[in-house]
C-alpha cells in the first residue's frame, strides 16, 4: 500500500507533525549538549566514580516521578499551562547550574532536572496516540526523531571539541541547552492542546482537604497504578518483566562506561564526543527509518527479541578494547570504541521506538498515558537499584565483569521476548 505524502495527510497530522519537527529541533540541541553529562563530571569537575553512580542512580531512578506527572497533567485545569510550569522550573535548574564550581551542586541540578523532566515523559504518548493515525504513527514518529538524531549528532560531537579545548565551555553551554529545552515544551504545550482525546479539564472550585492519608495515597499512586494495569493486562505485565531485563542491562554499564573510557582507555573529550555524538548518533540516523518501518503497529515483542540480542554485542565489543594490546592485536583503541557505539545506537534506535511507542500496542483508548507511565515508573525503579549493582560489581571483582554482565542481561531479555512472541502467535 501507498504511502500518503506529508501534504495529503489530515490536517490535526499535519499540524503536530510541524510542530512535532520544531520541538525536535530544539530537543536535538538540548540533548547535545548535556549528553555529556557525567563525563564532565568526571574530567572538568574531578568527581569520583562514587559520585558518577550517584548522577547515574538519580537520572535513572528520576523515571519514578512520571506517574505522578502523569495524574498531574490530567487533572490540571490546564494541560498546556502545567506543561510549561513544570518544563520552566526543570530547565531553571539547568541555566543556573553553572553559578558553582561543585560537583554535588552540579550533581543536585541535573537530578532536579531529571525529576522534572520525567514527570512530562508520558505526556507525550497523549499526542502520539490521538494527534497520529495508527497507519502513519511509527512513520512520522520516526522521522521526526531521526531530525532531532541528526542536530543532537552535531551539537554534541562540537560539544566535545570545545571541551576539550576548554573544560569549563560547559558553564556557558548549559543555559543554552535549558532555554532550547524550554522551547521543546512550548512546543509539547501547542500540540496537547490540538490533541482529540476526551480530556475535559478539572473543575477546581471545590477545595481539597489534604490529610496524612490523602498524602499516603499520593506517594503510592504509581505503585497502585501499576498494580491494577498488570491485574488487568497479563501480557503487558509479560512484556514489561522482559523489558525490565533490557534496562537493567543498560543501567549497570551507565555509571562504568564513563569511568572505562575516562580511567581505563584514557581517552579525551573529543574522541569521546564521536563515540557518543557523531558515530552513536549517524547509527541512529541511518536506522531509525528502518526501525519504524520494522516496529510497525503489531505486537512488538519479536521486535525487542531482535534489538536486546543485538544489543548484547555492545558490552562484550567494547570492554574487548582493553585487551587488544595485552592479546597482541594491532587494532586501533580508538576505532573500536567507534565501532561499539556504532552497533549501540544501531539497536538503540529500534529501543527508541520501542519504548516509546510499545505501550500504546497494550492500552487501551482511555489508559494511554497511564499505560506509558507504568511503563516509565518501572524505569524508575530499575534505575533505583541498577546502577548501585554495576558500581558494585566494578569494585568487588573488575570493571569488565559489569560488561559481561550486561551482556547476559541483554540476551536473557531477548530471547524471553522471542519466547512470549511465540506463545502469542499461538494464541
Amino acid at each position: 500500500m501507498k504511502q500518503e505524502s506529508i501534504s495529503q495527510l489530515p490536517s490535526l497530522e499535519k499540524k503536530t507533525f510541524a510542530l512535532h519537527l520544531i520541538s525536535q529541533v530544539f530537543n536535538g540541541i538540548a540533548i547535545g549538549i548535556i549528553i555529556l553529562q557525567d563525563i564532565i563530571l568526571k574530567k572538568s569537575l574531578g568527581g569520583s566514580d562514587f559520585q558518577v553512580m550517584i548522577l547515574t542512580f538519580l537520572i535513572s531512578s528520576s523515571f519514578l516521578f512520571s506517574i505522578y506527572g502523569s495524574e498531574l497533567i490530567n487533572r490540571s485545569k490546564s494541560r498546556a499551562k502545567t506543561i510549561l510550569v513544570v518544563g520552566a522550573i526543570s530547565k531553571f535548574f539547568i541555566i543556573i547550574l553553572p553559578l558553582f564550581d561543585s560537583a554535588v551542586f552540579y550533581i543536585i541540578c541535573i537530578a532536579i532536572s531529571a525529576y522534572l523532566d520525567s514527570m512530562l515523559l508520558s505526556v507525550w504518548n497523549i499526542v502520539y496516540k490521538h494527534n497520529y493515525t495508527d497507519k502513519n504513527r511509527s512513520r512520522l514518529f520516526s522521522y521526526a526523531s531521526t531530525l532531532q538524531i541528526i542536530f543532537t549528532l552535531i551539537v554534541t560531537t562540537l560539544t566535545g571539541y570545545f571541551l576539550d579545548a576548554n573544560g569549563n565551555i560547559y558553564k556557558l553551554l548549559f543555559p543554552v541547552s535549558g532555554v532550547f529545552g524550554l522551547l521543546v515544551y512550548y512546543n509539547l504545550s501547542k500540540m496537547i492542546t490540538l490533541s482529540m482525546d476526551d480530556y475535559t479539564g478539572r473543575d477546581n472550585t471545590a477545595k481539597t482537604q489534604y490529610s496524612l492519608k490523602l498524602i499516603k495515597d499520593i506517594i503510592i499512586l504509581p505503585f497502585r497504578i501499576t498494580q491494577r494495569v498488570f491485574k488487568q493486562n497479563q501480557a503487558f505485565l509479560r512484556f514489561e518483566t522482559y523489558f525490565f531485563l533490557y534496562g537493567m542491562a543498560f543501567m549497570v554499564i551507565s555509571p562504568v562506561i564513563p569511568v572505562f573510557l575516562v580511567d581505563d582507555l584514557k581517552l579525551d573529550y573529543s574522541p569521546i564526543s564521536i563515540a557518543k555524538g557523531l558515530v552513536f548518533h549517524a547509527a541512529l540516523i541511518i536506522s531509525t527509518p528502518l526501525m519504524g518501518k520494522f516496529h510497525g503497529k503489531g505486537n512488538p515483542n519479536k521486535f525487542c527479541g531482535y534489538i536486546f540480542s543485538v544489543l548484547a554485542l555492545f558490552p562484550l565489543l567494547l570492554v574487548s578494547s582493553k585487551y587488544f594490546y595485552v592479546l597482541g592485536l594491532n587494532i586501533d583503541v580508538d576505532l573500536n570504541v567507534y565501532l561499539s557505539f556504532f552497533l549501540f545506537g544501531f539497536a538503540m534506535s529500534g529501543v527508541t521506538i520501542a519504548w516509546t511507542l510499545s505501550s500504546i500496542y497494550y492500552a487501551p483508548i482511555g489508559e494511554v498515558s497511564n499505560y506509558q507511565a507504568v511503563h516509565i515508573t518501572l524505569t524508575g525503579i530499575r534505575g533505583v537499584f541498577s546502577p548501585a549493582l554495576g558500581y558494585a560489581v566494578m569494585k568487588i571483582f573488575a570493571i569488565e565483569y559489569t560488561f559481561y554482565l550486561s551482556a547476559f542481561l541483554f540476551l536473557l531479555g531477548g530471547l524471553l521476548m522471542f519466547r512470549e512472541s511465540r506463545k502469542l502467535q499461538r494464541s
